[in-house]
């Protein structure tokens, strides 16, 4: 039993070694975060003498991407299959996951992406909300009255979203102007990451995305 107790734990042990060396090199992967990582299964010393992990799971938070703040990162890499047994380099089969834009850092984005006008939409304690599966609605409380607006968020590339107003209602012209379309560029997704698909939800615009046969680490 004390035996068995010894071998679990260093079982346990190496695998947080592997789990913390492969989060930096995953964060010099561009994550700009460093990311939580899971390696799934046990026992973990079976997978690391054979070199293959068959399930990775990869969490961060507020990872900033340019204009945008990304609020949640969750990922889950498949078959990383390990160039040595050091855990720092080697390739990954596939990636899955999705990236949450919170509608607050999507509220910050938006006033920053909009020039001067952005401090009118600051003051005015811009709150938005699901409008339906592609759009967001946004209330304003102006000094003379309330507006309101919905834009539509689409997909235009692997690192693209677009923002276009489709209604709305008592808003100043010279701020409509300014909101008709913003593009929301997202630079350099970490590990070969793209944007695959969005949709709106309660808790803001969830990106889903991939990657496939990805190599990180040192040669």
């Amino acid at each position: 039993m004390v035996l068995l107790a010894m071998l679990v734990a260093a079982d346990f042990a190496a695998k947080a070694v592997a789990e913390n060396v492969l989060a930096g090199k995953i964060e010099q992967q561009g994550l700009h975060r460093r990311p939580a990582v899971t390696i799934v299964g046990f026992p973990f010393l079976t997978q690391a003498a054979s070199k293959n992990f068959r399930q990775v799971d990869i969490s961060a938070a507020n990872v900033p991407e340019g204009p945008v703040t990304i609020t949640t990162l969750h990922a889950t890499a498949t078959d990383v299959r390990l160039s040595s047994y050091a855990f720092d380099s080697g390739t990954i089969e596939r990636i899955t996951g999705t990236a949450l834009i919170s509608y607050s850092s999507l509220a910050n984005t938006l006033t920053r992406q909009i020039g001067d006008l952005g401090t009118l939409l600051r003051g005015a304690g811009l709150q938005l909300s699901p409008a339906g599966p592609d759009e967001v609605r946004a209330s304003l409380n102006l000094i003379v009255t309330t507006g309101s607006a919905v834009w539509r968020i689409t997909q235009v590339s692997g690192t693209e979203l677009n923002v276009r107003l489709v209604d709305s209602s008592s808003l100043p012209a010279a701020l409509l102007g300014k909101l008709l379309n913003v593009p929301l560029h997202i630079p350099a997704l970490p590990l070969g990451l793209s944007i695959t698909g969005v949709r709106v939800t309660e808790a803001g615009v969830v990106g889903s995305i991939g990657a496939s046969d990805v190599s990180f680490g040192s040669s």
